[in-house]
Formats: C-alpha cells, structure tokens, sequence
C-alpha cells in the first residue's frame, strides 16, 4: 500500500507540474475608468467655451480641460468652478482650478488636476458645470457673475 501511495503522489506532482497555463483562470482585465465630459460652447452673456473631460480615479475626480475665450482677469483667484444641482453646489472644483489655472488673453491654457472626494462621476451626471467670475460693480464692491455654463455627459469608451 505504501509503495501505491508514492505512486499516487509522483502522478499528482507531475500532473499539477506540467499543467498548462492555459488552464489557469485568465487575468480579469483592468476596470475601464467611468469618464463625463462638459463642452462650454460661447452664447449671449456666457463668454466661456472650451471642453472639460471628468474622470474617476482612486483619489477623487480627475479633471483635465482648456479654455478658448471668456476669462476677462488673468487673476486664477477671480474664478469659481463649481457643479451645480439646480442652485445647490454639489462639487467645488475652485481651490484645485485656481491652483493650476493660467490665463492669458481670455484663455486658460490645458491644465489637469483631481479634486479628493468621495462623489462619483455618476453623481455629477447631468448636472451643470459653471464658472464664476468676481467683477468688479463698484469701486471695492465685486459680485459674482456667471460666465459660463455646461451639462455633464457621459463619456463613450471606444
């Protein structure tokens, strides 16, 4: 009986040895990350246009994005970049925008940046992106003054 058992065990070694890999279960592919996008198109008292592209990543919200036209300051600090639900503010994106934002000539240069939050993009989806400016309305007094404004939409993965 011993001398079946070593067998038995030699048998099982060398089958578990020369097993194919094949056969082993696949690698599950990496999960496609869930992407949105905003695209701020010039209109009659909203300045702005230019594409914002949302991304989740492990941190937050990855943001990456350029603007053509309607930023009259060159000051980052005078702009807000907020989602909005109805009037409520859901997400501010404003601290991590003013931080990357270079303006020159009404334009904001490509920039990139990711906000910490537990939202997901799904929360943001079909909400309006906006973008704020401080004007100046009288000497010391400025208001804020919406400049532009862009619905969040899902991102087809190709």
């Amino acid at each position: 009986m011993p001398k079946l058992l070593s067998i038995a065990t030699v048998l099982l070694a060398t089958i578990a040895l020369t097993a194919s890999p094949a056969q082993a279960d696949p690698v599950p592919p990496a999960p496609v990350p869930v992407k949105a996008t905003a695209d701020f198109q010039e209109a009659l008292f909203t300045p702005v246009a230019g594409v914002l592209d949302f991304e989740e990543t492990a941190d937050g919200i990855k943001v990456a994005g350029e603007f053509k036209k309607g930023f009259a300051s060159d000051a980052p600090s005078d702009y807000q970049l907020v989602v909005l639900d109805n009037a409520e503010v859901i997400l501010d994106f404003t601290k991590d925008f003013q931080k990357v934002a270079e303006i020159e000539a009404a334009e904001v240069t490509t920039f990139e940046f990711v906000t910490k939050t537990k939202q997901k993009i799904a929360d943001i989806r079909n909400e309006d992106v906006v973008v704020r400016q401080l004007v100046d309305v009288a000497a010391g007094i400025k208001v804020q003054a919406e400049i532009g404004r862009a619905k969040v939409q899902k991102t087809e993965v190709r």
